[in-house]
């Protein structure tokens, strides 16, 4: 286990130090439009998305956790009384950019990454949700993130890092006026850009 940790944070490291932003430069320029693509596909129902950054709020609710598993056309829960009861536990005591209390959670609770990654965003707004296009659009910059089903905390700590690493390089004509997160932002553009091939 230990050395499964040594080799994820330097992973983390490698790709973060070896960040070529003027490789990124393509990405910045047609961010905007990339994020329209994405956001604002019927996949995606961004009114949906946007109604629910207001609808979920503390005290979080079970109900809460419903409204985002079906805005992710995700199935129902099959979750134990007591591994829902952690998992809104979980939510109060996961501080950003931190991620390593999900380790903690058992493994029923963290064998959903898209899942847990949309619960922490929609009760944080500054976590993001872990995507497969997301993830190849990441890759395309040069910033490898190895694809997982289980909610690892440092190969999801590696994508946020990497997605505020990008937010903090941008230009300004990046961040166009919106109500979604710039977590969203960012990760919605970095999906269409992967979904290119």
């Amino acid at each position: 286990m230990e050395g499964e940790l040594v080799g994820v944070t330097n992973m983390q490291h490698v790709a973060l130090s070896s960040f070529d932003k003027d490789a990124c430069r393509p990405f910045f320029e047609r961010l905007t439009d990339l994020f329209h693509e994405h956001h604002h596909s019927h996949g995606q129902d961004s009114a949906s998305y946007e109604e629910l950054l207001y609808k979920v709020r503390r005290p979080y609710t079970p109900e809460m956790l419903d409204m985002i598993d079906d805005w992710m056309g995700l199935g129902k829960r099959e979750w134990k009384e007591e591994t829902q009861r952690e998992v809104l536990l979980s939510l109060y005591a996961i501080k950003y950019p931190d991620t390593l209390l999900i380790e903690s959670l058992t493994d029923k609770a963290r064998s959903d990454v898209r899942r847990l990654s949309a619960y922490l965003h929609f009760t944080h707004h500054t976590y993001s949700i872990w995507d497969e296009d997301t993830r190849k659009g990441l890759s395309k910059l040069g910033i490898q993130i190895p694809s997982l089903e289980h909610a690892d905390p440092f190969v999801y700590g590696a994508y946020i890092s990497s997605i505020e690493l990008l937010k903090d390089v941008a230009p300004f004509t990046c961040f166009l006026e919106h109500d979604v997160p710039r977590q969203r932002l960012f990760q919605s553009a970095l999906a269409a850009y992967g979904r290119e091939g």
